[in-house]
């Protein structure tokens, strides 16, 4: 699975994910491959993404956006992405 996270001043492309956790406005939920189409919105908060060698990544949304899942890709578009140390 590849997850996009886009935002004006950046994108950021990450593949083998595995896993993705997104803060939901009606509550946090992951997303494992083979997903069903979804689009959501999404408030502030941390977005942690599991590659398949078990890595985890974090990146903060600190206001919100939106997530769109389609044919195993996983795309995050916000105003700010940032990564944070793990």
């Amino acid at each position: 699975m590849v997850c996009d996270l886009i935002s004006p001043e950046r994108n950021i492309k990450v593949e083998n994910v595995n896993y993705v956790k997104v803060p939901g406005t009606k509550g946090s939920f992951g997303i494992l491959k083979k997903h069903a189409p979804i689009v959501s919105s999404l408030e502030p908060g941390a977005v942690k993404v599991i590659l398949d060698d078990k890595t985890k990544l974090l990146f903060a949304i600190p206001s919100g956006g939106f997530v769109e899942v389609t044919d195993d890709r996983v795309t995050i578009i916000a105003e700010e992405v940032l990564q944070q140390p793990e």
